[in-house]
């Protein structure tokens, strides 16, 4: 017989330290609480209104508490002073998590990109088959050492002395491959944010033909970061990464709304979402850190 699934009840830390609570969301009837904090991909009460935590599925009732805010980047989260849930959920105050889960980088990609994208009369020497040669490798490499320091930060938060969560795992995800295209986030007919490496892309005059390409190239770069910090002597204590590449079917180059599995330029469907969330899903099972 096949075990039960539970959806997980999602909610923020203030709801969390409301005095009034209805049984779902009281951590006395959760057996799993998870801290989560991240960007866009984690987003509660933002557009899109779908994300990643909703998609998953546990084999326990699951409280997770989410600190997420829409627009967080991973720089942002490691500044814990400008988020003083994420600070207070990881003090004297927070409940005794068994888990954190961590969205994060993918901002700080996309807000970088214009800086890490050379110009065409930067590139004068550029090569159509080498990604590197349309990039500030210097700039790049320094927004992924800034990412990966946040990281570390966070580590350092959870092991704090006064954490609920010393020592407690903490699992973090890359992302897939964002197609560079015209599709904003939406509210109804209405924009409200993006799009995002579009106008990079089409500013800067990269051809065409290699912008799924080139758009690759900054996705593994960011993912061999995030995955360096779980792997080798130096790898960060109780840290794991799913490598979500590759899940989801990539949009169709030139589309402007929702694509196959993406329902705008860098934002999953529910459907994508699903998909990203099951790899999450088995790297909990497999690591054996919830009930």
């Amino acid at each position: 017989m096949a075990r039960r699934k539970f959806r997980p009840n999602v909610i923020t830390w203030h709801e969390a330290q409301s005095e009034i609570v209805i049984p779902s969301n009281d951590p006395v009837f959760n057996d799993n609480l998870i801290l989560a904090e991240g960007d866009s991909w984690f987003t509660l009460a933002g557009i899109p209104t779908s994300n990643l935590l909703f998609s998953m599925r546990f084999t326990a009732s699951t409280l997770i508490v989410n600190c997420a805010k829409p627009g967080d980047t991973i720089i942002n989260m490691s500044k814990m002073l400008k988020n003083s849930s994420f600070k207070s959920a990881l003090s004297e105050e927070g409940l005794p998590w068994h888990l954190l889960l961590i969205s994060g980088g993918g901002n700080d990609l996309i807000d970088e990109a214009e800086n890490i994208i050379l110009s065409k009369d930067e590139r004068a020497d550029s090569d159509i088959n080498n990604m590197e040669s349309y990039c500030d490798l210097e700039i790049f490499e320094k927004v992924i050492e800034n990412i990966k320091d946040s990281f570390r930060k966070i580590v350092n938060l959870r092991d704090s002395p006064n954490s609920p969560a010393i020592g407690k795992p903490i699992l973090v995800h890359t992302y897939d491959y964002f197609v560079p295209r015209n599709a904003p986030a939406r509210f109804f007919p209405f924009t409200i944010s993006g799009p995002w490496l579009y106008p990079v892309f089409s500013k800067a005059e990269i051809p065409e033909g290699i912008w799924i390409e080139l758009a690759q190239f900054l996705v593994d770069k960011l993912a061999e970061g995030i995955l360096e910090l779980a792997e080798g002597s130096n790898k960060l204590h109780n840290f794991h990464v799913v490598d979500t590449r590759g899940t989801l079917v990539k949009a169709k180059l030139g589309s402007v709304g929702d694509s196959h599995d993406w329902l705008n330029e860098i934002h999953p469907d529910s459907a994508g979402y699903s998909k990203i969330s099951k790899k999450i899903d088995a790297k909990i099972l497999e690591l054996k850190i919830l009930k």
